[in-house]
């Protein structure tokens, strides 16, 4: 067992004879630089803010101010038709259009 164990061993560190560190590319760093040249001309300078949220407020601002303005304008109307409705008697009576009553 030892010995197989050994011989396991001394197979394993001579598998790794011949072998010769990696050599670069002649050219790998200009390489790397022209593509961090291409991604900075890629990337936009400046975009512009995003403006979605004031849409949406300016819309829900408009709906609210178009809603009091609606309310305001029927509640003067009511009122007149109140103020039409409470002299309408006083003309019935006037004329007397029915004698009977």
């Amino acid at each position: 067992m030892n010995m197989e164990l050994k011989n396991r061993v001394t197979e394993v560190m001579n598998s790794l004879e011949g072998i010769q560190k990696a050599k670069a590319p002649r050219d790998g760093f200009a390489k790397i630089q022209q593509k961090l040249a291409d991604q900075r001309r890629e990337q936009p300078t400046l975009s512009k803010p995003d403006y979605g949220w004031m849409k949406v407020a300016a819309v829900i601002a408009l709906v609210v101010c178009s809603n009091v303005w609606a309310v305001a304008n029927y509640w003067a109307s009511d009122q007149a038709t109140y103020a039409a409705a409470g002299s309408y008697p006083q003309i019935v009576t006037d004329f007397n259009l029915y004698e009977n009553e």
